[in-house]
């Protein structure tokens, strides 16, 4: 599973403002439903806002991972969003998280769900990604970060 084969330029937002962590996952889900992959835009919104609110999504170094089990999805969808500030989506290091990946996998596929997971956290923690991405000035820049991983 290649990230770089997955995130598709029409889902990737640069410098969006929004108020807290829902609006952050409404304006998303409002742009995944455009993607052949999301059956149901409502149903996606509600699993995701669902499991947020169940334990929270942010992890370290100013990221979040807003996701959900769904099947509202018929293939993994994700979508990237570049804050211009912040925003509290519950870091264990008390950090906003500037940098927002939002996925929905098929209710059935476990496993991709935890390897999304697991890549999404590894490759976040490293500071050369991030610092692309905080950098990036197009959706161009962001696709080209993530080549080959």
């Amino acid at each position: 599973m290649k990230l770089s084969e997955i995130l598709k330029a029409e889902l990737i937002f640069l410098d969006i403002s929004a108020g807290d962590k829902q609006e952050v996952i409404r304006f998303l889900a409002g742009q995944m439903i455009r993607v052949d992959e999301v059956t149901d835009g409502d149903m996606l919104l509600a699993d995701i806002l669902k499991r947020e609110s169940e334990i929270p999504t942010g992890i370290e170094f100013g990221c979040a991972i807003p996701h959900a089990r769904s099947e509202a999805v018929s293939h993994l969808v994700l979508a990237f969003a570049r804050m211009k500030e912040g925003v509290d989506f519950g870091s264990p290091d008390g950090s906003k998280s500037k940098l927002i990946f939002q996925f929905g996998v098929p209710s059935d596929q476990i496993s991709l769900y935890l390897k999304m997971l697991a890549k999404l956290s590894r490759l976040l923690k490293a500071g050369n990604l991030r610092s692309k991405l905080l950098n990036a000035e197009n959706q161009d820049d962001v696709l080209q970060a993530f080549a080959g991983k």
